[in-house]
């Protein structure tokens, strides 16, 4: 049984006996034109939002454009319960303005943070994150303007904070839940195009995060998740050279379940003999290791504790009883 067959079942299970729902809610939800009961009617797919910042998430997404994967109504988020993106916002939007918080969640996994600094709107925790630049020279292919979170490289999440030592870090932060890729060669899209084409002189340029001697061809990272990840330590890199903003360092942080084994296979048939798990072969592709974090979305979630922020209790009851892996 695979990990989504897993989440499916817990979903379920959280969304017929949370008192947190309506009746109306509990009921099956049409996806992708199919009725499935882990899923909510569409016009309840608001309900996939912790209660708290639901409304203020929607609004916010709507403010800054930002798309809802999977979402089939305007304006509301996708009714599918096993969205990572959804999780995501769950997890970290109540942050979004309480930096004193976001600092004790992280601090466990980054022990050098002093306090968080802003990323945009005086928030805290920014979503879908592109930046106001084209850093990878990217072509959209949803229109001819960039999009939060569709047709190019979006961050699931971003935070910046000032270490003890002064230095200003930022946090591309990629949020995984249940997604499993098969091993599938992705170079060409759909429309024919190369997507090594936006990417080449950026990988082979002097800036470039890889260790060229362990990945002499770009064309090994182009099987997925690895391709995301590649785009997201490019990205990373690009930040650095351009210096906006003005950051000393950018680390890519994966958060995943661990035990969604299917998640961690290397895909890319040319890394097999380096190593089987993405993210113990993920740092033996780059030339500086520290780039990169993969903390188990258990482990961030181990070390939660409302004694100094009360407030957030609702919120942690929440979280542990809908993602039962985090009891």
């Amino acid at each position: 049984m695979n990990y989504l067959s897993v989440a499916k079942k817990m979903q379920l299970e959280w969304k017929l006996t949370s008192k947190a729902l309506p009746r109306e809610a509990r009921v099956p939800g049409l996806y992708r034109s199919r009725m499935y009961p882990f899923c909510f009617p569409l016009e309840y797919a608001a309900y996939n939002l912790f209660h708290e910042i639901r409304d203020d998430a929607m609004a916010t997404f709507d403010r800054l454009r930002i798309v809802w994967h999977g979402a089939a109504l305007p304006g509301l988020p996708t009714n599918h319960t096993c969205s990572s993106q959804i999780c995501c916002v769950n997890a970290l939007f109540p942050f979004r303005h309480r930096p004193e918080a976001l600092a004790d969640f992280l601090r466990p996994h980054f022990p050098e943070l002093k306090h968080m600094l802003p990323v945009e709107e005086d928030a805290f925790v920014a979503f879908e994150w592109q930046g106001d630049i084209n850093y990878l020279g990217e072509e959209s292919h949803v229109g001819a303007d960039r999009i939060r979170g569709a047709g190019s490289t979006s961050i699931d999440a971003a935070v910046c904070y000032e270490a003890n030592d002064g230095r200003k870090v930022f946090c591309l932060i990629e949020w995984k839940y249940t997604e499993s890729y098969a091993a599938q060669y992705k170079r060409f899209r759909s429309d024919g195009s190369d997507r090594v084409d936006s990417y080449r002189e950026i990988f082979y340029g002097p800036f470039t995060p890889f260790n060229l001697e362990a990945v002499p061809r770009i064309e090994y990272l182009l099987y997925e998740p690895i391709y995301q990840l590649a785009r997201q330590q490019l990205l990373a890199s690009r930040i650095l050279e351009v210096g906006i903003p003005d950051v000393d360092a950018v680390i890519v942080v994966h958060v995943a379940v661990s035990a969604n084994r299917q998640l961690r296979a290397v895909t890319s048939p040319h890394f097999r003999p380096i190593a089987r798990d993405l993210y113990e072969l993920w740092p033996k592709l780059l030339l500086m290791p520290d780039e990169f974090k993969y903390i188990p979305t258990e482990e961030l979630f181990r070390h939660v504790s409302t004694d100094r922020h009360p407030e957030l209790e609702p919120w942690e009851r929440y979280m542990r009883s809908r993602y039962s892996f985090l009891r």
